[in-house]
């Protein structure tokens, strides 16, 4: 196989992810969640497997571009099912992680995804993630793929995983400090950059 032919696979491999958030997402709503875990499961693994070809022999700035944005389209559909889940059977109607959380991680998605398409606007070249974001996007899919199986194994208790601060709550913590310290990072990072575009330009 060829890197043109291989540069082509990492692309699929992307847009089957993103493919794989609707069936995901319905699964999820029906309360099926040994097959949202299944879905949800494929589309990590599609993005360790996009890993591997771009670290191996590289990546264009489309494929860098969208297989971020597909990872936060993914991250951003599992959160909202989780703070809009509720169990009418259980009586329970809360959410599993409160909004607050879904709007700090959404937020610093949208402000970098911003920051990123005005750099390629203007410098034709994708800013790569650096450690910090690709431990923001892992720790996002693990503790995703946990609370999936927890909501599997245990759909109907309610004292030890359905309720709003159960431990689907207190883990989510770790990837909400795991996204604001990357966000952080990447702005100081680019501030350069960041501050050219703030600056009012000279007429």
């Amino acid at each position: 196989m060829n890197l043109r032919s291989l540069l082509r696979l990492a692309n699929l491999l992307t847009f089957l992810r993103f493919l794989l958030i609707l069936p995901f997402t319905f699964y999820f709503r029906a309360k099926s969640m040994m097959l949202a875990n299944i879905f949800f499961g494929a589309a990590a693994l599609t993005d360790t497997l996009d890993g591997r070809i771009a670290r191996k022999y590289g990546t264009t700035n489309f494929g860098a571009f969208m297989d971020s944005f597909v990872d936060k389209l993914l991250v951003g559909a599992a959160l909202i099912c989780l703070t809009l889940f509720k169990d009418e059977g259980l009586g329970f109607e809360g959410g599993l992680i409160p909004m607050w959380m879904v709007l700090v991680i959404l937020g610093r998605e949208f402000v970098v995804t911003l920051l990123r398409t005005v750099f390629v606007v203007k410098n034709g070249k994708v800013v790569a993630a650096n450690r910090w974001g690709k431990y923001k996007t892992a720790s996002q899919f693990i503790v995703i793929l946990i609370s999936l199986g927890l909501l599997a194994l245990f759909p109907n208790d309610s004292e030890r995983v359905i309720r709003h601060h159960g431990p689907i709550y207190f883990m989510m913590y770790l990837p909400l400090v795991l996204t604001v310290v990357s966000g952080s990072e990447f702005v100081f990072r680019n501030r350069e950059a960041v501050f050219n575009l703030v600056q009012p330009s000279k007429s």
